[in-house]
């Protein structure tokens, strides 16, 4: 079965945030630092994360902003990376062909 990619945010470079939305409702990427993985659903114009789990790659110890990642929207057309509590926690930009 093919895997389909809904959007894709970030650089594809080793070391870069990403971040990859499945269609099977699976969210992956990374902060640079952490490799990520959860699940996502949409939710008015945005997106909810749900079961995000981070797995220390390259930077041991680093809180890394991606990792806290909870909900996010897209504005000026970026998207904008929110905690738990709302808080404006990063932004990526779209991944360019």
């Amino acid at each position: 079965m093919d895997e389909k990619m809904i959007a894709q945010w970030g650089s594809e470079a080793a070391g870069q945030p990403s971040l990859v939305l499945w269609e099977d409702g699976r969210a992956s990427g990374s902060d640079g630092c952490n490799r990520l993985m959860g699940s996502w659903s949409r939710e008015g114009d945005g997106y909810l994360f749900s079961q995000m789990a981070s797995t220390m790659m390259y930077c041991q110890g680093v809180d890394t902003w991606l990792s806290r990642l909870a909900s996010a929207r897209q504005a000026d057309g970026q998207l904008v990376i929110s905690d738990a509590q709302g808080r404006q926690i990063g932004r990526l930009a779209p991944l360019e062909s």
